[in-house]
């Protein structure tokens, strides 16, 4: 009788484990369901968003862009003669010296 008894047990024991699992598989499923759904609606709208992008015709902005930026001659010529391309390229290199050094661990950007 004891046996029995341990036997029907170890059975009730057994289905509640298998439900349990059936359970936590059901609860994986759902959320990688729902990870995936997340991931399909994001790609959508970004499908949407660079489709926009792309109707967007910018042919009239670069075609001005090309003259807006022509220096005369002159004024080449006299920035030359006063050295305003080195007076940068000096600033422009203190500049990157001066933030390369701030990467240095334990000190602090922004100084």
């Amino acid at each position: 009788m004891a046996g029995l008894i341990a036997a029907i047990y170890g059975k009730v024991a057994a289905l509640i484990a298998w439900f349990g699992n059936l359970f936590v598989a059901v609860f994986v499923a759902l959320w990688d369901i729902s990870r995936d759904l997340f991931a399909w609606v994001f790609e959508q709208v970004l499908t949407v968003a660079v489709s926009g992008v792309s109707a967007v015709d910018v042919s009239g902005l670069t075609n001005n862009l090309q003259g807006a930026f022509v220096i005369p001659q002159k004024i080449l010529e006299v920035a030359s003669a006063i050295g305003l391309g080195q007076a940068l390229a000096i600033i422009a290199t203190a500049i990157t010296i001066r933030l390369g050094l701030q990467l240095i661990p334990f000190t602090r950007l922004g100084s």
